[in-house]
Parts: structure tokens; C-alpha cells; sequence
């Protein structure tokens, strides 16, 4: 949107794609018989100890590690932000009345963990000696 306007500034353009995106994330969950609820932009996710709920007010920006002074854990800032979000989007759902019945643990961003396509072999053991053997009898692997 902003090549056809110039005069548009960033943040404009920016708002634009966030809104467009939530608006599109909140009908698909609603498609799917889900809750979307979205926590406050001031909320202090990353600056919380999600151990003991201490708040660091002192915490900067680029310290991206931290030790929480009351109970003293180590706390890594993107991972400490995302389970204080899960925790504050679960407590506003149920303030809400919505009843919380599976909650699923992201442990990684490469899905499932222990099962990957890549460079493993996915298929069946039975459905690829199939294929072998069907390949061997294939006339275009014959010689001569």
C-alpha cells in the first residue's frame, strides 16, 4: 500500500498490515470455533518474572537476559515475554467465561518435535519396499 502513496509514513502502513492481519487471524479463529483475545499493549510481558511475577522496571531494552532479583531465575527475554502472554491471554479468556480445556506447549518453531520431513524417510516401511520392488520390474530400469 504505501509504493501507491509515498506520503503515507511507516507506522501508518504498518498499523494497517497489523489490523489487517489480527482482523484476519480473528475470523479465521472464530471459522474454527476458537477464542482470540488480545492482551494490552502496555502489558509488561517481558519485564514480569514468569517464575514469581516480579516486575523489573529497570529492565532496557537491549538487555536481552536477565536475573530475576526475588527469585533468581535466569530469564531469557523473547521466551519469559511469550509465557507471560500465554498465561495473561489464558486469565483474560476466563474472566471472559470461556472454559480453557487442552492447552498445547509450543517447544520449538520446527514443529512436532522427533517427527521432520527432511532427510528423513516418512513413508511407511511397507508402502516404500512397495515401490522398490515396483521400480525394479519397471521396463524403463531394464538394460539393453
Amino acid at each position: 500500500m504505501q509504493q501507491f502513496n509515498s506520503g503515507l509514513s511507516k507506522t501508518i502502513t504498518l498499523d494497517f498490515s497489523w489490523g489487517t492481519f489480527v482482523r484476519t487471524l480473528k475470523y479465521k479463529m472464530e471459522w474454527k470455533g476458537k477464542h482470540l483475545k488480545l492482551v494490552g499493549r502496555f502489558f509488561p510481558s517481558s519485564k514480569l518474572c514468569s517464575a514469581c511475577g516480579y516486575k523489573n522496571d529497570d529492565l532496557k531494552l537491549e538487555e536481552r537476559e536477565w536475573t530475576c532479583p526475588s527469585c533468581g531465575t535466569v530469564l531469557i527475554r523473547d521466551e519469559n515475554a511469550s509465557k507471560n502472554l500465554d498465561v495473561e491471554g489464558k486469565r483474560l479468556l476466563q474472566q471472559d467465561g470461556v472454559h480453557i480445556i487442552k492447552t498445547i506447549t509450543i517447544t520449538s518453531t520446527g514443529g512436532i518435535p522427533g517427527i521432520h520431513a527432511f532427510g528423513e524417510n516418512v513413508r511407511p516401511a511397507s508402502t516404500t519396499a512397495q515401490a522398490v520392488s515396483m521400480n525394479k520390474e519397471s521396463p524403463t530400469f531394464r538394460k539393453g
